[in-house]
């Protein structure tokens, strides 16, 4: 089986070098090649996040920021913020709950598609009073509408791999919906 398996990465290394006519003819590339850019590009940058609210005998205020980078056209990496003012009034309950992010997305050519991966811990009031962090690990992917350059809103459903009975939003196998806007520089 090896020696079938090293005769088939030979054989495709031979074809693969057959297929470059251009260093066998001396040929030049016809493009001039500029000297690559080095250091931080901030017009690879992106601002935004999400906010959300209800008032009633539930108040929920959230407020979600994040920057991005993207390493290549396709690829998005980024670091995030979170924090959730929850009061329940027929309860007599409000808590905070407060954390961060960090997060890469794949956006595809051509499509409104992403696919978004996430690793999040959060701070949070357990039942009985006491504070814990949780560490999620997110997977999933939604739509984007571009509307710039590299700006566009987004919709995503996310699933946590990492649920437990602590998580915040444990009810398994149910998505997370979250939305929200990126703004290029």
């Amino acid at each position: 089986m090896r020696r079938l398996v090293t005769i088939c990465f030979l054989l495709i290394s031979i074809v693969g070098m057959a297929q470059d006519d251009g260093y066998v003819y001396g040929e030049t590339p016809s493009k001039p090649t500029s000297p690559k850019k080095s250091g931080f590009d901030w017009s690879r940058v992106t601002l935004g996040g999400g906010f959300g609210m209800t008032f009633g005998d539930y108040t929920y205020i959230e407020v979600a920021p994040n920057m991005g980078y993207y390493l290549t056209d396709n690829v998005l990496v980024g670091v995030g913020a979170n924090y959730t003012y929850y009061e329940d009034k027929y309860y007599n309950y409000s808590t905070s709950i407060y954390g961060g992010r960090v997060y890469a997305e794949y956006l595809f050519d051509n499509l409104p598609l992403l696919a978004h991966t996430e690793a999040e811990v959060i701070n949070f009031e357990e039942y009985l009073g006491s504070r814990i962090n949780v560490v999620n690990l997110y997977v999933g992917g939604g739509i984007q509408q571009k509307f710039s350059g590299n700006s566009y809103f987004y919709i995503l459903a996310l699933w946590n791999l990492n649920e437990t009975r602590e998580s915040l939003y444990f009810n398994p196998p149910s998505p997370i919906i979250r939305g929200g806007i990126a703004i290029g520089l």
